[in-house]
C-alpha cells in the first residue's frame, strides 16, 4: 500500500526539510511535528530533491 508520503509525491532519496511550515533538522523534529498534524487535514511538506527544494501537499492518515 502507498502511504500519505507516497501519495503526496515524496520519492526515495528525498530529504524532508520542512513539515507544516516548520524546519525539520532531524528525526526527532519530524516525529514531533507529525504528532501535531491533524489526520485528514492537508498540509505542506518540503523536500530536498537533487539539490532543489520541492514543496508538496500531504494529508496525514490514521495508522490503523
Amino acid at each position: 500500500p502507498i502511504g500519505p508520503a507516497g501519495k503526496a509525491g515524496v520519492k526515495g532519496g528525498d530529504i524532508i526539510i520542512k513539515l507544516a511550515g516548520k524546519e525539520v533538522l532531524n528525526i526527532y523534529d519530524y516525529t514531533s511535528l507529525m504528532g501535531e498534524l491533524k489526520i485528514g487535514t492537508e498540509t505542506n511538506i518540503t523536500v530536498l530533491r537533487e539539490g532543489k527544494e520541492v514543496e508538496l501537499k500531504i494529508t496525514p492518515s490514521s495508522r490503523d
